[in-house]
């Protein structure tokens, strides 16, 4: 389902014959990786998914960076040449990365959080094993 934006896009630079289509196909791969850590991680669970922080970092990084070239005319008709070069379509895009940006930062944050056996989560594990006892 994360992937559908990053599919799209990158079809849309291919058929505009732009080499910027290096970047989604990246991060299709990048997200991929980290889904099929996520599965490994379902059948011998682990607090460790370095995958997964690397795709979120990866993530981080690429919304920061697109930021800026998303403001200007010239570079927003490269990235997205499937949106009319208008301010809307700049806002759109804009609050997109800026979404992203918050989301990747919350989910590095659990990461934290579950790799420290500090999230919720385990604490009732933990308070659920003890009441068995």
């Amino acid at each position: 389902m994360a992937e559908a934006p990053n599919v799209y896009w990158l079809i849309s630079l291919v058929m505009s014959h732009s080499p910027l289509y290096l970047l989604p196909l990246a991060l299709i791969i990048v997200v991929i990786l980290s889904v099929a850590e996520q599965v490994k991680i379902y059948s011998s669970p682990t607090n460790h998914a370095r995958y997964t922080k690397f795709c979120f970092m990866t993530l981080l990084i690429a919304n920061v960076i697109l930021l800026l070239p998303s403001c200007f005319s010239s570079s927003f008709a490269h990235l997205y040449p499937f949106l009319i070069n208008q301010n809307k379509s700049k806002g759109l895009i804009l609050a997109v990365l800026i979404a992203g940006t918050f989301l990747s930062v919350f989910i590095l944050y659990r990461l934290y959080q579950i790799k420290h056996d500090e999230d919720k989560h385990f604490q009732r594990i933990k308070e659920y094993e003890k009441a068995i006892r």
